[in-house]
């Protein structure tokens, strides 16, 4: 019984777009993808040869973000389409750049997704790591906020108190 073959849905589109479909097809030999990408990406999706059936353009917003991916038909369009395998074509060599890409991802693929750098490198990513990052990077703002304001109010909250005393002093 001969298998169909693996559907790739790739997000994003950059330089090295030509090194992440030569990835694509050493690691998932015969795969179709489909490419996810902003409207002014469509010439280098072409010179990719990259199928026009197979190119989805995301125009909710000038950059990928769950909630305006998640109202916006393309999503509808790519989970009645199918696919196998989510992956995003990275811009720099760690992938820290973007996370707005990555929530996008995870939206499509919530066990994980694979990442492609600009050097051909493929990393799987899950959900656990992004959910503690993004936690520690709640706490740190919370934190912060709680540092703000002791420093800001509860100065202004003493001088105000002193003030409510001293003039009820004067009364007397």
């Amino acid at each position: 019984m001969r298998r169909r073959p693996e559907h790739v849905v790739l997000l994003r589109t950059g330089r090295h777009m030509a090194v992440a479909l030569d990835v694509l097809a050493r690691t998932y030999p015969g795969c179709q993808v489909s490419v996810v990408a902003t409207p002014g990406t469509l010439d280098t999706l072409t010179r990719a040869a990259v199928a026009p059936d197979d190119i989805f353009i995301y125009s909710a917003r000038p950059r990928f973000d769950c909630w305006p991916l998640l109202t916006s038909g393309l999503f509808a369009r790519l989970r009645w389409r199918g696919f196998d395998r989510v992956v995003v074509l990275w811009l720099d060599p760690d992938g820290g750049d973007r996370p707005n890409v990555t929530r996008a991802a995870l939206l499509l693929a919530p066990g994980g997704f694979d990442a492609i750098t600009p050097d051909g490198r493929l990393w799987r990513q899950s959900i656990g790591p992004f959910v503690r990052r993004e936690a520690h990077r709640a706490a740190w703002s919370i934190g912060v906020a709680l540092v703000l304001a002791l420093a800001l109010y509860l100065p202004a909250h003493l001088a105000r108190l002193v003030r409510g005393r001293a003039a009820v002093g004067t009364l007397r």
